[in-house]
């Protein structure tokens, strides 16, 4: 497989944005701490104890975590390095959908064991702890530590859908890859809602009683208040804040694809199959992106078959096959059949380079059959150098004279049109050629024909065999366009008429009766 160019900015980016957020939470922390802890001299004598210590933990914890982030990243960072050529190995696909979520939850790992490293660093220290040391060892930690983690799993989660997964997943199916555990569209409200309805009423919940133990301290109450007043801005500023961003962040993993998906079904729905929805999670909006993706391949293909189908049989056929099935065995209707033959073609076959045998017919046939379609006819088939069309077939009843109309009308066409492309083979000094045409109308038996794996649908019946006939007498009557009486009478009925150059009763083999015959026109010459 070839290989393709791919950026690693991913990864400095995640790294550099998770180390952000969580120093911001640090600093957070600090100052909520020192808004919501006791004042007492042991909880005073207990922070400045964890200052001196909090920098070594940093500095123990971050080029860790850091490590623990890049060691869990290497077969991702490696399967770039190779040019990212597909199909990704199953673990770089894992680890590219599990990777925001574990990668937020390891660093909320640090802050986790930092609520139990200090108090025992407390009771090393001093022999003792106290549940006065909760807000700044453990309430204000984890209320900052989640904000961090969820901040950091958005933004993480954002910058994967937009570099990573593009690359790892160009067909999309996230969903279908086994062991890998994204966060659902439930589970990311869950955490969203938390942090930025829950957590705030905590930290005001923190503040209030932190306010209420100085009070029974003995602090003066006009400081107090002054302070919770100031404290509660912060906290609304700094939450309003996260909210927005969080608000953001969720907003592009969610409503924006959903914008993706109506904007491809409403392309879909004009028509436009050449749509292609980005997937880029593996949670239920994923699924929903694979799902359009395969709606439209599908509809791709079933319009590939179908315009297939189309040029194997008339699309009026095709589409009363599709809409009735193979359930209709055969039918009695009334059509207008016309057949269309050129002359003297086996003569012209036998001189010429099989090439141009072939183009002639194609170009023949083109000419005919988009003419025949004008006038509302369906190709029933080709026969060698003749093509069977039939008018009427698939219409109502109480449309005969339509039908004959249509049909004296295409063959009257055909000889105008035959005359055009005799004009361009001259141009290109290539032989005219000739034709015969013969239209009747009657009834007619319309059905699937053939064996048990192999049939079509045609007409049969004695209808088509005058017509046949009909055509071959004005090859012999060296006339190009014949048609029965009861066609020309019916079309005339519709305007549809000519001059007639002969008229006669002609007995055909296998009726007891003769047929009555116009030779429309002038006399054609021959191939």
């Amino acid at each position: 497989m070839a290989e393709r160019k791919a950026s690693l900015l991913w990864v400095g980016l995640s790294v550099v944005t998770l180390l952000s957020v969580n120093l911001l939470a640090g600093v957070t922390a600090g100052q909520t701490i020192d808004l919501m802890q006791s004042l007492s001299d042991f909880a005073l004598a207990v922070r400045a104890y964890d200052l001196t210590w909090l920098p070594l933990y940093r500095c123990i914890v971050y080029p860790l975590t850091t490590l623990v982030l890049v060691a869990y990243l290497w077969p991702v960072i490696a399967y770039f390095r190779a040019g990212v050529p597909p199909p990704a190995p199953l673990k770089v696909q894992r680890r590219v959908l599990n990777g925001p979520i574990l990668m937020a939850g390891a660093c909320f790992t640090g802050w986790v064991v930092g609520t139990i490293f200090f108090p025992l660093l407390t009771i090393s220290r001093f022999g003792t702890w106290a549940p006065e040391l909760a807000s700044q060892h453990v309430l204000s930690p984890l209320v900052n530590s989640f904000l961090a983690a969820t901040t950091g799993y958005l933004l993480v989660d954002w910058i994967f859908r937009a570099q990573v997964v593009p690359h790892v997943f160009p067909e999309g199916r996230l969903a279908d890859v086994p062991g890998a555990r994204p966060l659902g569209v439930q589970m990311r409200l869950l955490v969203f809602l938390t942090a930025v309805a829950f957590l705030p009423l905590f930290t005001i919940l923190g503040l209030v009683q932190s306010a209420a133990a100085r009070l029974a301290g003995g602090m003066d109450p006009t400081r107090i208040i002054g302070d919770l007043a100031i404290a509660s801005r912060a906290t609304f500023g700094v939450y309003l804040l996260v909210g927005v961003t969080l608000t953001i962040l969720l907003a592009r993993t969610l409503t924006r694809p959903l914008g993706d998906v109506v904007g491809a079904l409403r392309r879909v729905e004009r028509g436009d199959l050449a749509v292609q929805v980005p997937v880029g999670s593996g949670d239920e909006v994923g699924v929903l992106e694979d799902g359009v993706n395969a709606m439209v391949r599908a509809l791709r293909d079933r319009e590939h078959i179908f315009q297939t189908f189309g040029r194997v049989v008339d699309p009026a056929v095709r589409d009363q096959l599709l809409a009735a099935g193979s359930r209709q065995l055969g039918e009695r209707r009334h059509a207008t059949v016309l057949f269309c033959d050129l002359r003297g073609f086996t003569s012209f076959a036998e001189r010429t380079a099989p090439e141009q045998v072939v183009e002639t017919l194609n170009e023949f046939f083109t000419e005919m059959t988009s003419w025949a379609r004008t006038c509302g006819g369906s190709i029933d088939k080709f026969i060698g150098d003749a093509v069977l069309v039939i008018f009427g077939l698939f219409e109502p009843d109480g449309r005969d004279d339509h039908a004959a109309a249509d049909g004296l009308r295409c063959a009257l066409g055909m000889r105008q049109r035959l005359a055009e492309l005799n004009a361009r083979r001259a141009a290109a000094d290539r032989v005219p050629l000739a034709m015969a045409v013969a239209v009747h109308s009657g009834d007619v038996v319309a059905g699937l024909i053939g064996a048990a794996d192999r049939h079509e649908y045609t007409v049969i019946g004695d209808t088509v065999n005058v017509a046949a006939r009909l055509q071959q007498l004005g090859k012999e009557r060296d006339h190009d366009v014949v048609a029965s009486e009861r066609v020309y009478a019916a079309a005339a009925d519709q305007g549809v008429s000519c001059a007639i150059a002969f008229r006669e009763a002609v007995a055909l083999r296998g009726r007891s009766e003769p047929v009555e015959v116009y030779g429309l026109g002038a006399p054609s010459g021959s191939l």
